[in-house]
């Protein structure tokens, strides 16, 4: 991830992601081998200081980890039930 030019590169080849997809990726590589909470993920995207009852977090992880783990031998994202995600080889 170059966060200068906003790209993002995997096995050599580029991925494009909408600039909520780029962030929260970004959150996760800021955070590698912990898991980021579903509530400080509202919190620093959407500038939500509590959880509603929306699923907006798992759709937008469920769009990153279609582009990012897309053909890629190792799966990245993973999920840590009831609390959030975490980016590591599975």
């Amino acid at each position: 991830m170059d966060l200068l030019t906003r790209e993002v590169v995997r096995g050599g080849r580029k991925i494009e992601l909408h600039p909520r997809e780029f962030t929260l990726l970004e959150l996760l590589l800021r955070h590698p081998g912990r898991t980021v909470a579903k509530t400080m993920i509202l919190e620093q995207l959407w500038d939500y200081s509590c959880e509603p009852q929306t699923n907006v977090v798992d759709v937008l992880v469920h769009r990153l980890r279609a582009k990012v783990d897309k053909n890629g031998p190792v799966k990245l994202i993973q999920t840590i039930r009831g609390v959030g995600y975490v980016l590591k080889p599975a």
